[in-house]
C-alpha cells in the first residue's frame, strides 16, 4: 500500500492528465488506420469496341431497296432526258423534273399519279398525236408503243397492270383501230363500241361499256385499266 502511494505521488496529476488526453487520441488514430481498406485492384480486361449496327453481311445486295431511280422522260416535255428521282416518285415528279409539259402536251392521257420504277420510260403524248397503247403480254408479248412509251413487264395470262407511262384509250375519241388494242377487245367489239357511241353519244364512264354488245363484267374488268373517258 505504501508503495502504491509512492507511485501515485511520483506520477502526479500532470502525468495523469497527459495520459488521459493522449490515450483516446492514440486509440482513434489506430482505429482509423485499421478501418481504411486497401485500394481495390481493378482487373482490366480489354474488350473490342462494339460494332455499329449494320446490314446482314450475308444478305444479297440485290435485295436492298434503291434510294434513287432513273427514269427516261420523253414526249411533250420541256427537257426530255434521263432523270434520277427519289424512290417512290410519281409520274408528276418525272414531268416536273423534265421542266414541265409543253403547251401541246395531252397530260390527260397519262396517269401522273402512277408510281415509277427504275429504268422506266415515261411518255407524255401531244394533243392529237396518234399513239399505240401498250398491249398486255397475253395478247402477243410486251410491246412498246409507236411513240416510245413504256412496255409491259409481265407474262402469261395473270392479271397485268399497265406501267405508269402507258397511254389510256379515250373511249369517246378512239378509232376502231385504237380500241382494237384494248385487252379482250377484237375488231367486232371495237366496231360495236364506236357504233354505240355514235347512236347514244359519249360515254359518261368506262363502266358504260357494259351496255355495248359483247362486253360483260369480266371483259370490262380486263380492259378498264387501259381506258378512260
Amino acid at each position: 500500500m505504501e508503495m502504491l502511494w509512492e507511485w501515485w505521488r511520483w506520477l502526479g496529476w500532470r502525468r495523469i492528465v497527459v495520459v488521459a488526453v493522449a490515450t483516446p487520441i492514440v486509440a482513434v488514430v489506430v482505429w482509423w488506420m485499421v478501418r481504411l481498406p486497401a485500394p481495390p485492384v481493378e482487373n482490366f480486361i480489354p474488350t473490342a469496341p462494339e460494332a455499329p449496327a449494320s446490314l446482314d453481311p450475308l444478305a444479297p445486295l440485290d435485295t436492298l431497296a434503291p434510294t434513287r431511280i432513273a427514269v427516261h422522260v420523253v414526249g411533250a416535255v420541256q427537257q426530255p432526258g434521263v432523270y434520277h428521282l427519289a424512290a417512290g416518285a410519281r409520274g408528276d415528279d418525272a414531268v416536273r423534273a423534265a421542266g414541265g409539259p409543253t403547251d401541246d402536251a395531252d397530260v390527260r392521257r397519262v396517269n401522273l399519279a402512277a408510281p415509277l420504277t427504275d429504268g422506266e420510260q415515261f411518255l407524255v403524248p401531244r394533243k392529237g398525236e396518234h399513239v399505240v397503247i401498250t398491249v398486255p403480254p397475253s395478247r402477243g408479248g410486251s410491246a412498246g408503243n409507236s411513240s416510245g412509251g413504256s412496255a409491259g413487264n409481265s407474262a402469261g395470262n395473270s392479271a397485268w397492270v399497265p406501267p405508269s407511262g402507258a397511254l389510256l384509250v379515250d373511249l369517246n375519241r378512239a378509232t376502231v383501230a385504237e380500241l382494237d388494242q384494248l385487252p379482250g377487245v377484237g375488231p367486232s367489239t371495237a366496231r360495236a363500241i364506236v357504233d354505240h357511241r355514235t347512236r347514244n353519244g359519249p360515254f359518261a364512264s368506262v363502266d358504260d361499256l357494259l351496255a355495248v354488245r359483247g362486253i360483260g363484267p369480266a371483259k370490262l374488268a380486263e380492259l378498264k385499266p387501259f381506258a378512260r373517258v
